[in-house]
C-alpha cells in the first residue's frame, strides 16, 4: 500500500503520457458508472461531459490508467490530500464506493468521447470572445 501511495502522489507531480491503446480494460458497467457520476456529484467539478473545470478527458492522466489506478486514487484521498492539501478532490473510501461501484465510474469516465470541439464551433463561446474584441461602451 505504501507504494501504491507513493504512486498516486508521484501522479500528482509528474505529467505522464498513457494513450488509449496503453491503458487497461474496462470491467464496470458503464451505464450504472454515469448514474453513480451524477449521485456522487462528480460532475460538479467535471462536467456532464467530462469537460468541466476539471477535465476527465484528458487521456494522457496517470490515474485513468487502469481500474487499479483509479480506485487507488478515489480511496487514497484520505491518506493523500494531507500531503497535497490544494487538492479539492472528496475521498470515497470502500464503504461508500464498493470496488463494482468504482468500476462502474470508471467505466463511464472511459466511455466518455475525446472529442472537445475547438472553440470556433461552440457558437456562444464565439460570439463571448468576438464581443470581447469589441471596445468598452458604458
Amino acid at each position: 500500500m505504501k507504494n501504491l501511495t507513493l504512486f498516486v502522489i508521484l501522479a500528482f507531480l509528474l505529467p505522464v503520457t498513457v494513450s488509449a491503446q496503453q491503458m487497461g480494460p474496462v470491467t464496470g458497467d458503464a451505464e450504472n458508472g454515469a448514474l453513480l457520476f451524477y449521485q456522487h456529484g462528480c460532475y460538479g467539478c467535471h462536467g456532464y461531459s467530462g469537460y468541466g473545470r476539471q477535465d476527465l478527458n484528458n487521456t494522457g492522466s496517470a490515474i485513468l490508467t487502469n481500474e487499479v489506478i483509479f480506485r487507488a486514487y478515489l480511496r487514497g484521498r484520505q491518506n493523500v490530500a494531507p500531503l497535497l492539501p490544494s487538492t479539492a478532490m472528496p475521498n470515497y473510501p470502500a464503504n461508500v464506493l464498493n470496488d463494482e461501484l468504482v468500476s462502474n465510474i470508471y467505466a463511464y469516465i472511459r466511455s466518455m468521447p475525446e472529442n472537445l470541439p475547438e472553440s470556433d464551433e461552440v457558437a456562444t463561446l464565439r460570439a463571448i470572445l468576438e464581443s470581447a474584441q469589441e471596445p468598452y461602451t458604458p
